[in-house]
């Protein structure tokens, strides 16, 4: 191998380890079982506990058409943990959508009847990006065009470098 057919192939490599491909997640709540009347009370905790979720997924919740249920998100642990009901509640439909765009603990309970109390609700963890510790003291960089205009000079300039190697 030529030096010119080594160089190129040493910055392929760097080129893939500077690019980080990030995907945005939909969470089926509950997974097949769905956002529905559980018959133990830790089950919607037991299906988050081993998720990885990031800024930019978003939690799905699904309810089966012959059962009522909702979607609130309590503002603080205590009211998690009492399952008191915000102000706000999401959605009473059979479908809806929450999407997670800051990091940080967020909770999610059902308020219909005595839903929370029987297991209807769970806390996650939201990541900042996939793989990243939560640090509650660092917060995130605002979203910024500037990002992809650094990627898209990147890679023209690598896309540069390759036509004068090959050549």
């Amino acid at each position: 191998m030529g030096p010119k057919l080594m160089s190129s192939i040493a910055s392929l490599f760097l080129l893939g380890a500077l690019l980080q491909v990030v995907a945005a997640v939909d969470h089926d709540v509950g997974g097949d079982f769905g956002w529905n009347l559980p018959s133990n009370t830790t089950f919607f905790s037991d299906w988050a506990r081993n998720k990885a979720f990031s800024v930019g997924d978003k939690l799905v919740f699904r309810s089966k058409a012959n059962e009522m249920h909702d979607v609130a998100e309590p503002n603080s642990e205590v009211d998690f943990d009492g399952c008191v009901k915000p102000g706000i509640v999401f959605s009473t439909s059979a479908v809806f959508s929450v999407a997670l765009d800051r990091p940080g603990r967020r909770y999610f309970i059902c308020t219909i009847g005595n839903h929370c109390n029987a297991g209807m609700k769970f806390d996650i963890d939201v990541l900042a990006q996939p793989g990243a510790p939560n640090s509650p003291l660092v917060p995130p960089p605002p979203p910024s065009s500037a990002s992809s205009l650094r990627f898209g000079a990147l890679l023209a300039a690598f896309s540069g470098f390759l036509l004068t190697i090959v050549a």
